[in-house]
């Protein structure tokens, strides 16, 4: 789910094809009638989904390797970087999991 909020307007965006949500948190602070599902809020729904496409824009979003960058890095060691798509830990070597079992040493950055 991605929101984005103007100070009055809220929009839900949801990934699936499903229809966004719409709330006029000024006259329905508690989220009760969903205006999207109504004609003639389009021009908020719109306005709304281009500042979302804007934030999805920004520069701490932007990938600075290539796709084909990317693609040649995967399999190719995970002593390295995160573990994806461990369900409890028995897909990989004990070894590789030492370091995030335990207690933490180090609870912040100095």
């Amino acid at each position: 789910l991605f929101m984005v909020f103007d100070g009055r307007f809220k929009l839900i965006h949801a990934e699936g094809g499903f229809r966004p949500l719409l709330f006029d948190l000024a006259n329905d602070p508690h989220e009760f009638r969903d205006l999207a599902k109504s004609d003639g809020h389009e021009a908020e729904i719109d306005r709304l989904y281009e500042y979302l496409a804007r934030w999805g824009r920004r520069m701490s979003q932007r990938v600075t390797r290539s796709d084909a960058q990317i693609e040649a890095g995967r399999g190719q060691s995970l002593r390295r970087g995160i573990l994806p798509f461990l369900a409890d830990g028995s897909e990989v070597d004990e070894e590789l999991l030492e370091r995030y079992r335990g207690p933490q040493t180090n609870l912040y950055s100095p």
